[in-house]
């Protein structure tokens, strides 16, 4: 059975009963002649007659391999593939093939699915290549690499069934290989720096191009790893995930609405957050994304349904932590209204935005906002009130709404208030 060996491009197979190195390359190397290579490598005296138990090692470039693709699960934006010099229209469902190159505009995002079920995922401002999709015939492995030549990319990697399958992404200064894992690595702009941070299992990170270089660490969950274009590996421990108030409420402002609340122990370290959001739990199919310093985070309006949101906190050193993951509905609602003197009295008007039905609830209380309601009507179906014969002195006044979706499977209504406004009545 073939084994991987120390070197990251070879793989060690252990011959049994029949075998031949002769037969063993017209069958599995992409050249028959080139048994000769691995004959010399291992000092192989007579190449068809080889003990039973012997080890060899084997480059991965002498082996056959099946081609595979990754298939284009969702984008947004505008997303770039190009392959065989050719430009591709994305599409969902799009096979594309190695060699081929995604860019993701501003605001853009790309999630691709391999034939093992891993994921990657490309958010805005990213450049990848596909460097390998292969299936290797001899040890029945995968065979999957990825170049990041800018931005970011996070990787969800199924567990591996064979200690030969492969998963690699590099960068112009380092290289990483993943077993079953989640993680994130990221190319800063600036610096060049190649971030690797590690959410579930475990990376083998190497300064440079080769895995297993001096120069290497294994970076455990919860741990990052800094790659610099001098050859310098740094590695630290992940900030916990940010904590955020109400981060499950409603929705229901023009725009999304998130707040975190600093840890006291890492005030200091952090410098910002970001957010994700996606229409998926899984976060395929990612709509936007948001950096922000400030722990109000707010992004652009999305329709009405339930959403789902990954937060992360950036420290001071430049590695994004661990996640916090959440669900939250979006439906849009507002109200504002206006107040003046009419023909009649005084002349109450209300609008707002929101899909479904809606019921007005109007408030007056006299003196203080503490008081109990004068006027208390609920119900209302119209969006004008006018009230008459208003004692001299001072009120506030609010509206109120109840807004109903009309979906049987969201029968719980958003329910929403102004501000109290004061109103002077006066002879």
């Amino acid at each position: 059975m073939a084994q991987p060996a120390s070197n990251g491009d070879r793989v060690e197979y252990v011959f049994k009963s029949g075998d031949t190195l002769y037969e063993l390359a017209e069958k599995y190397f992409r050249k028959q002649g080139d048994y000769l290579i691995v004959q010399r490598q291992n000092r192989i005296a007579n190449p068809r007659k080889i003990s039973i138990g012997k080890k060899v090692t084997i480059p991965f470039r002498l082996l056959k391999y099946r081609a595979t693709e990754a298939s284009l699960s969702a984008f947004r934006g505008k997303v770039s593939i190009a392959s065989d010099g050719r430009q591709l229209t994305p599409a969902k469902g799009l096979d594309i093939a190695e060699g081929s190159q995604i860019t993701t505009a501003a605001g853009s995002f790309v999630t691709l699915s391999l034939e093992d079920g891993s994921r990657i995922s490309m958010p805005s401002n990213s450049r990848v290549r596909i460097t390998r999709l292969r299936h290797i015939l001899l040890t029945d492995s995968v065979d999957y690499e990825f170049s990041v030549n800018n931005g970011r990319v996070r990787s969800k990697v199924v567990p591996f069934d064979r200690k030969q399958d492969r998963y690699r992404v590099r960068t112009p200064v380092a290289v990483s290989a993943v077993r079953g894992t989640d993680y994130r690595i990221r190319v800063d702009e600036n610096s060049g720096t190649a971030y690797s941070e590690t959410v579930e299992g475990s990376v083998d990170v190497a300064a440079g191009q080769e895995v297993g270089a001096a120069n290497s660490v294994s970076v455990p969950a919860g741990q990052g790893a800094a790659a610099t274009v001098t050859g310098e590996l740094l590695t630290a421990n992940l900030l916990d995930e940010p904590q955020l108030v109400e981060p499950a409420k409603v929705q229901s402002d023009p725009e999304l609405r998130f707040e975190f609340q600093n840890a006291a122990s890492q005030t200091g370290e952090i410098k910002g957050y970001r957010m994700l959001i996606s229409s998926d739990a899984g976060f395929v199919d990612i709509l936007d994304e948001k950096n922000s310093t400030a722990a109000v985070m707010q992004l652009p309006a999305i329709p009405d349904g339930r959403y789902f949101g990954k937060a992360t906190s950036v420290a001071a050193n430049g590695f994004e932590g661990l996640p916090t993951t959440f669900s939250f509905k979006r439906v849009l609602s507002t109200i504002g209204g206006t107040a003046g003197q009419g023909d009649f009295g005084y002349r109450f008007k209300w609008a707002g935005e929101g899909k479904g039905k809606r019921l007005y609830r109007f408030q007056l209380v006299p003196g203080e906002k503490t008081a109990l309601p004068m006027i208390d009507e609920a119900g209302l179906t119209e969006d004008v009130l006018t009230l008459s014969d208003l004692p001299d002195g001072d009120y506030f006044w609010r509206i109120g709404v109840t807004q109903f979706s009309g979906d049987p499977e969201d029968p719980e209504p958003v329910e929403k208030w102004t501000e109290f406004e004061k109103l002077t009545v006066a002879g």
